[in-house]
């Protein structure tokens, strides 16, 4: 009997252990807390700047020829996210519950081309990518949520 009891107990640690793993990374998706930056940071094995603006913060991860800020509002929301490097970063983790409207963006397109430039706009997202083979760039934001006093133009 003790020898099942210890393989239940080892079974049930390796089960916890493994739980992580199994877990999506987590990034500070957009409209999603601030406090979420620097797990994003981690898990890109970047460095991590920050700076204020009137009334907004910016957060800068720069790992393997990719950079992601991240603009944060005064209550703590990502409001934006812009990146620019030699790859696209995973954007279902970047632009979070707002990856099913850049989906559907997609599929409107009037050519189905994945390279060039796309721009979608809607009340609630607006997003805009271009750029060449390594050296890609682009850029989403929530219109609701931008700071007043701060233009579109503001984020880049």
């Amino acid at each position: 009997m003790l020898g099942m009891a210890s393989l239940i107990g080892a079974a049930t640690t390796v089960v916890f252990l493994m739980i992580p793993l199994m877990l999506p990374p987590v990034w500070a998706a957009l409209g999603g807390p601030a406090g979420t930056v620097e797990r994003d940071r981690v898990m890109m094995k970047g460095q991590r700047q920050s700076r204020g603006g009137v009334g907004y913060s910016v957060d800068t991860i720069t790992a393997a020829g990719m950079q992601v800020k991240e603009y944060i509002s005064p209550d703590g929301t990502v409001f934006a996210v812009v990146w620019k490097g030699t790859g696209i970063p995973d954007l279902r983790l970047l632009l979070g519950e707002y990856f099913d409207d850049y989906r559907t963006g997609l599929s409107r397109r009037r050519t189905p081309r994945v390279r060039g430039p796309f721009r979608m706009k809607n009340d609630r997202l607006v997003i805009e990518r271009a750029g060449h083979s390594r050296s890609l760039w682009g850029r989403a934001y929530l219109p609701s949520h931008v700071p007043t006093g701060m233009k579109p133009e503001d984020i880049q």
